[in-house]
């Protein structure tokens, strides 16, 4: 008789360790180096940002008010209040007659009837005066600015020490400032735009460079080298001496300055300001080194 088939047995568990992952020291090492080089590269990203938006943004910087210098003494002034116009109160009622009456009266009229006689130019005269004594404004400079009590081209002194007369050239072209002669001929030779090939040259009334600032150049080399831009210019034939002109923007630019470095906050108290021209990455500045009071 044939035995029943035997049921098979199941396999017996592992009783070994099983696999499971697990972060050893290399791991850890080239993660913390992946970390550290993120870190630095996010840094290093972050200054070149901020490097190369200073390098090629300008700096807005406010325009402040710089009234205009005036020399004119004289002006009007006043005594009293008085709202009434002066002559008004003693000039007679006039009443607009008829145009019909004023025609019937010419043509009665002769030549000279209808003139004006003396006395009637007395009486008009009369009319025109009253006892007003003004409005109480004291007497003002005139003009269309304030006096100063130093003029400010008279108390201004810039002084600039280029490295070579290439820079003293480029300094003057990035402020519009021109090297003019006064000219044997009663003109003003001026000329321009030095480091853009032949500076430009213009012959000009001296009234047309009233507006501009004109001081001699007497500290340092500034005389010799404006001189030598006068010769190369061909001007410095019309005259001796050489100046230097600068435009109206250079000028309120140099009082705003003063003005920030003056303690009194009055340019009447100021004797002298003298400058010094810096030269930087993106141009040159003016800055106040030293200053002067009364």
């Amino acid at each position: 008789m044939a035995s029943a088939p035997t049921a098979s047995q199941p396999p017996a568990p592992q009783t070994g360790p099983r696999y499971e992952l697990s972060v050893n020291s290399y791991d850890r090492a080239s993660t913390m180096v992946l970390a550290l080089l993120a870190l630095v590269g996010a840094a290093v990203t972050g200054l070149a940002v901020v490097f190369f938006s200073n390098k090629f943004s300008s700096t807005i910087e406010p325009i402040a008010f710089v009234p205009v210098e005036a020399s004119s003494p004289n002006a009007n002034q006043g005594l009293a209040q008085d709202p009434e116009p002066p002559g008004a109160q003693d000039a007679p009622e006039l009443a607009e007659p008829e145009l019909q009456d004023t025609l019937d009266a010419l043509s009665m009229m002769s030549l000279d009837e209808a003139l004006l006689s003396e006395e009637a130019v007395d009486a008009a005269e009369v009319a025109g005066r009253g006892e007003g004594l003004g409005d109480a404004r004291q007497a003002g400079p005139g003009g269309d600015g304030v006096v100063e009590r130093v003029p400010r081209w008279e108390r201004w002194k810039i002084r600039f020490e280029p490295k070579s007369p290439r820079d003293f050239a480029a300094w003057l072209d990035h402020y519009g400032i021109r090297v003019g002669v006064l000219g044997r001929d009663n003109k003003v030779h001026v000329s321009w735009d030095f480091t853009k090939g032949a500076p430009k040259v213009e012959s000009a009334e001296p009234k047309n460079y009233n507006l501009w600032g004109q001081t001699i150049p007497a500290d340092g080399p500034m005389p010799a080298l404006t001189k030598d831009l006068a010769r190369k210019s061909q001007i410095l034939q019309r005259g001796p001496i050489a100046l230097l002109f600068y435009p109206k923007a250079v000028e309120d630019r140099l009082w705003t300055i003063e003005q920030e470095y003056n303690k009194f906050k009055d340019p009447n108290k100021v004797r002298e300001t003298v400058f010094t021209v810096i030269q930087g990455s993106d141009g040159y500045k003016f800055q106040v080194v030293d200053q002067k009071y009364f």
